[in-house]
């Protein structure tokens, strides 16, 4: 399975050697996170993605344990393991649906959080598509993480994820993998 080898499935745009200062100037393709106005749902997404890829980025970071406590912080301790699973579901279909490393910003690193990469835009617009029912957009969204290859089982599971959890979502049609 393409996507599927552990030592390339994400790659983090920072080095935690280099000790970044409080602020840095955004690199190519990167947005502000202030200029993608997300409500708190999908800044705990973002946030808890980040820590699922920096755990298969760096193992040894056990990143997903720190998600798991940033869930429990915002939803509680019944609802944060559910939350993280299902997000991670979203993840690792992510991760076997692309033959290329995703490029993410440690949301451990302060000054490096403030700053969405290209890929990590995407994923979060694409959250917003479905949320909006928007299934035009969030396929166009789904084909760019996927390297160019439709993946509706992408859509399906981030569909799931906020069916789960997304407080707002009313879908009004199920997702359809025409």
């Amino acid at each position: 399975m393409h996507g599927a080898d552990p030592r390339r499935p994400f790659r983090p745009v920072y080095d935690p050697q280099t000790g970044h200062g409080p602020t840095r100037d955004p690199r190519p393709g990167e947005v502000a996170l202030q200029d993608m106005n997300l409500d708190p749902f999908a800044r705990l997404t973002l946030d808890l993605c980040r820590w699922h890829f920096q755990t298969f980025a760096s193992p040894e970071s056990h990143g997903w344990l720190v998600a798991l406590r940033c869930a429990t912080a915002h939803v509680g301790p019944d609802a944060a393991g559910a939350l993280c699973y299902d997000l991670l579901g979203v993840v690792q279909t992510l991760r076997a649906s692309r033959t290329t490393p995703i490029a993410f910003n440690a949301e451990g690193c302060p000054c490096c959080r403030d700053w969405l990469t290209p890929a990590e835009r995407q994923i979060m617009q694409m959250i917003d598509a479905l949320r909006h029912n928007q299934q035009g957009r969030a396929r166009t969204l789904a084909q760019l993480l996927c390297d160019g290859t439709p993946d509706s089982h992408l859509l399906a599971v981030a569909e799931t994820y906020l069916r789960h959890h997304a407080p707002d979502y009313a879908q009004t049609a199920a997702f359809s993998p025409v």
